[in-house]
C-alpha cells in the first residue's frame, strides 16, 4: 500500500502474551528499505485524511482514539486511530488507523442522521447493528397478533350480523 505516496508493507503477526492470549499486531515497514517504522504521527494522519478531499477544508480538530464504546461512530474498527474532523463538508470526520496507515471510515452529518434512524428502525439501542434483538422480536410478534386479530374479526363477523344502513 502507499502511505502519503510512500510505498509501505503492512506486517501482520501474532504475539503470545502473558496469559496465553495470542494478539494480532500490525506494523508498517518501508517498502524501499525494509526498515520498520512507527505508527503514523498526528501530522501524517492529518495529511492522509486531507487526501480524501478534492478541495481544501480547514481541520477543526484531531483526536487520538485508543478506546471506543458501542455508541461511538467508529465502533468495531482497528485502534488506535486518529479522528480528523473537518469544518466542511458536513463536519466530516476521517478515521485513520495509526498502525495500519489506512483510512478506515469517513463519517458526515448525513451519515450520523442515518445511523440514528437505523438505530430506531432496528430497535437496537446498545450496539445499533443487531437486527435480531429481543425488543424487535417482541414488537414483530405484537404486530403479527394485531394483524391476525383484525383478519379474525373480519371473517368471524358474518354478513347477516353486519348492520345495514337504514333507509329513511
Amino acid at each position: 500500500i502507499k502511505v502519503l505516496n510512500q510505498p509501505v508493507y503492512q506486517l501482520n503477526y501474532r504475539m503470545q502474551h502473558v496469559k496465553g492470549h495470542a494478539m494480532k499486531h500490525t506494523q508498517l515497514a518501508d517498502a524501499k528499505t525494509g526498515q520498520l517504522r512507527s505508527e503514523l504521527t498526528r501530522a501524517e494522519a492529518t495529511a492522509l485524511a486531507q487526501q480524501c478531499f478534492a478541495g481544501s477544508s480547514a481541520v477543526e480538530r484531531v483526536e487520538y482514539l485508543t478506546t471506543t464504546n458501542g455508541h461511538h461512530e467508529y465502533r468495531e474498527k482497528p485502534l488506535p486511530a486518529y479522528a480528523v474532523t473537518f469544518q466542511q463538508p458536513a463536519h466530516a470526520t476521517v478515521y485513520v488507523a495509526s498502525q495500519l496507515g489506512t483510512v478506515q471510515s469517513i463519517r458526515t452529518d448525513p451519515w450520523r442522521l442515518f445511523d440514528l434512524l437505523w438505530m430506531l428502525h432496528t430497535m437496537d439501542y446498545e450496539g445499533r447493528d443487531d437486527i435480531n434483538n429481543g425488543l424487535l422480536r417482541a414488537f414483530s410478534v405484537l404486530g403479527l397478533l394485531t394483524i391476525s386479530s383484525g383478519f379474525a374479526l373480519y371473517f368471524v363477523s358474518s354478513p347477516r350480523t353486519r348492520s345495514k344502513p337504514s333507509q329513511g
